[in-house]
């Protein structure tokens, strides 16, 4: 069975905080995708225009059908709706699954600037 890895775009994606599974200071995310919806809990912290969550837990749509492309576009649209300039994501200790005591590597996302509308066309 092929996986299906295109790229999604911004629109792909939606977020929402989940109230009935959040407990301070752990957050809960639940992230909409093409693929199905991922679970977010992790302890937010904000340093400045940067949100960084520590000791983060993901469930949901198995990582072989993200890929590291969608991975980016899942931090850009939570940078763009949260008014972020970045994004560090700081992973758990592994209890089970992959590697059991192993801690994931830290993931930093820089929010994309898009450039201003040419104005007019330059001549030299």
């Amino acid at each position: 069975m092929a996986h299906h890895k295109s790229l999604w775009g911004v629109a792909d994606i939606s977020f929402e905080i989940v109230d009935d599974m959040s407990d301070d200071p752990v957050v809960t995310l639940r992230i909409a995708t093409p693929v199905g919806s991922l679970t977010f809990m992790a302890e937010p912290v904000m340093q400045g225009t940067i949100l960084r969550l520590t000791r983060t837990h993901v469930q949901g749509a198995a990582s072989n059908m993200i890929g590291a492309g969608n991975l980016l576009v899942i931090a850009q649209t939570v940078m763009e709706g949260m008014d972020l300039d970045g994004l560090v994501v700081e992973g758990a200790l592994r209890t089970t699954g992959a590697n059991p005591g192993h801690r994931p590597r830290v993931l930093r996302f820089t929010r994309r600037v898009r450039p201003a509308p040419a104005a007019g066309k330059r001549t030299s």
